[in-house]
């Protein structure tokens, strides 16, 4: 083997030879022969034979720097001899491949989990029961249980002989399909046999027995039919006694056409008595029935609606059925349609006027005015009670709301005017419940003198106690009586004895100086009060200018202060001053 050393170094050569143009080419260690060979040496640099194995595995290491043959080569020209029988060998790394058996497994366990799905998110579950011949209330409850759709069911009624009404005689899904709650299902229910269908009436009816009747009502099943019975005297037991029909006729009887039958139970036990049937009879009937019969009579009276007033609503004992001679046989007779009286009370003024101006509410209304706090027209008593049933002229007393009481307009009203004159305004208040007292009470009751108000019994001061509060909050002898005066108040008022000061010189009119024209012209001549024109014209000079009806009818406007002839007043005139005075005569035509 030759020396590793030498072996590079005349590889190197050979490389500078080949740039030279010389032409060498060594093809493999062995082939190499140096111009001197070399000493034999043992084998401490032979390297073992190692067969080539294919590469599986690449493994990375780190870049280093390596020696670069081939750019030597191309440097030197000079190649090794074993160069051209170096092969090379691409190195893939192994591809995988499935077996036919593990596709299969795989397209199993997708498809299984494919239905997992759809039976768990699409699948129906609910499974259709058999309605047919079940009351349409068992869908319903089969249905709220399952939580259908409400959209879902639909149903369709049409007449069935041979079902009653609300059984279901056909479903649209079959009895054991799955469904789900949105599946659209049709339920087709019974309305029961058909009562306009046409029924052969029996030419013999009146000789077919109870038995036979109740065969010929179920066999056709016949809706509207009705079978009593009664003691008779004069029909065998189990025969027909009467039967009515309705708004129809034996040719044309229909299955749900009215039909009453009476059957008779045969002669009533010894000293028994058969009651007939009085509903919507006369009292008079009645009454002599029972008398004959030897039975108690007794009438009772009830508003109806349906029975016209005089004919009998109901009665104890019901036809057909059996009565002692003697007992009690008691009829209820009408006494017409009753006016139901609601409550009134809060009704306004607009509110009543149209419930009076129902016909029906014939009842004749009293209304009575009286002070309340409630808005002035508003309904505040009624003197039957909510609910009642009266009959037609009945009279309903109503409590109507005044407000509350007006004293006065201005700050003065009362002040100057005779006492009574207040008393009785505060008793006109009390004649529609205000509950006023007024008087001279405290600090009010002494009379004093005024020369602002002389006249003896004017009054000089008033105030209210117990009634409205005054700006600082007292309620003691309030300053004045503030509009509207309180229910329950108390007014005070102080009395004038006459002037303080003597000299001075007054004229007081009263009423009766305004008993007619000339009378009240005296009282101007006499006190020396100018009364100018128009007063000093005759009655027939009046009734021309002013349409004058009479003498008496006069109006007096004095300072301000206006008078008629009928008014009860006292003005005191001082005979030092010059007073407005303006007199008109009243027109009553």
């Amino acid at each position: 083997m030759v020396d590793k050393k030498d072996f590079m170094g005349a590889l190197a050569q050979e490389i500078e030879d080949k740039k030279v143009g010389k032409k060498a080419r060594i093809e493999n260690v062995d082939d190499f022969e140096p111009k001197a060979k070399p000493k034999p040496v043992e084998d401490v640099f032979a390297m073992p034979k190692v067969e080539e194995t294919p590469v599986t595995q690449v493994i990375e290491t780190p870049s280093q720097p390596q020696f670069n043959q081939e750019a030597e080569q191309e440097r030197t020209g000079i190649l090794p001899d074993s160069y051209g029988h170096e092969t090379f060998q691409r190195v893939e790394k192994p591809k995988r491949s499935l077996s036919k058996k593990g596709i299969a497994i795989i397209l199993i366990a997708l498809l299984l989990l494919a239905g997992l799905l759809y039976w768990l998110l699409w699948a129906p579950k609910i499974t259709m029961p058999n309605f047919v011949g079940k009351n349409i209330s068992d869908v319903s409850s089969w249905a709220r249980q399952n939580k259908m759709e409400t959209t879902a069911i639909a149903t369709k009624e049409e007449y069935n002989f041979d079902h009653e009404a609300n059984i279901v005689i056909e479903q649209s899904v079959p009895e054991g399909k799955k469904i789900k709650p949105s599946t659209p299902i049709t339920i087709t229910v019974s309305m029961g046999a058909d009562p306009k269908e046409e029924i052969t009436f029996p030419s013999d009816f009146r000789s077919m027995t109870k038995e036979e009747i109740e065969d010929w009502i179920q066999e056709n099943k016949l809706s509207k039919t009705k079978v009593t019975t009664q003691f008779s005297t004069t029909v065998e037991n189990g025969h027909v006694i009467s039967y009515e029909l309705k708004n129809t006729d034996e040719g044309s009887f229909e299955r749900g056409s009215t039909l009453n039958i009476v059957i008779s139970k045969g002669p009533a036990p010894a000293g028994q008595v058969t009651v007939e049937n009085f509903e919507g009879k006369t009292l008079a009937e009645a009454q002599t029935w029972a008398n004959n019969k030897k039975l108690t009579f007794n009438k009772e009276e009830a508003f109806s609606d349906t029975v016209d007033s005089g004919r009998i609503v109901s009665q104890s004992v019901k036809a057909g059925e059996a009565l002692k001679e003697g007992d009690v046989f008691t009829v209820v007779v009408s006494k017409g349609k009753g006016i139901h009286i609601p409550n009134l009370v809060g009704y306004s003024k607009e509110q009543l006027d149209a419930w009076q101006a129902n016909k029906n509410n014939t009842v004749v209304v009293v209304p009575s005015s009286r002070y309340n706090t409630a808005p002035a027209g508003t309904v505040i008593a009624q003197s039957i009670a909510p609910g009642t049933v009266v009959e037609s002229g009945e009279v309903l007393e109503l409590g109507i709301s005044l407000y509350l009481p007006i004293l006065e307009t201005h700050s003065r009203e009362w002040l100057g005017k005779d006492y009574l004159q207040l008393k009785a305004k505060i008793d006109e208040f009390n004649s529609h419940g205000a509950n006023i007292q007024a008087g001279e009470y405290g600090k009010l009751a002494e009379r004093k003198c005024s020369d602002e108000f002389p006249v003896p019994g004017s009054i000089i001061n008033y105030t209210c106690e117990g009634g409205t509060v005054d700006s600082m909050g007292d309620t003691h002898y309030s300053a004045g009586c503030e509009r509207p005066l309180n229910l329950n108040s108390k007014v005070g008022y102080q009395v004038s004895t006459g002037p303080c000061t003597v000299n001075i010189d007054y004229a007081v009119l009263t009423k009766n100086d305004l008993t007619d024209l000339q009378t009240f012209i005296n009282f101007c001549n006499t006190n020396g009060i100018n009364y100018g024109a128009p007063i000093g014209v005759s009655f027939e000079e009046a009734k021309t200018t002013w349409g004058a009806t009479s003498e008496t009818d006069i109006k007096v406007v004095v300072d301000g202060e206006s008078h008629t002839t009928n008014d009860t007043f006292t003005q005191l005139l001082d005979k030092s001053k010059s007073h407005s005075v303006t007199v008109t005569y009243i027109n009553k035509s």
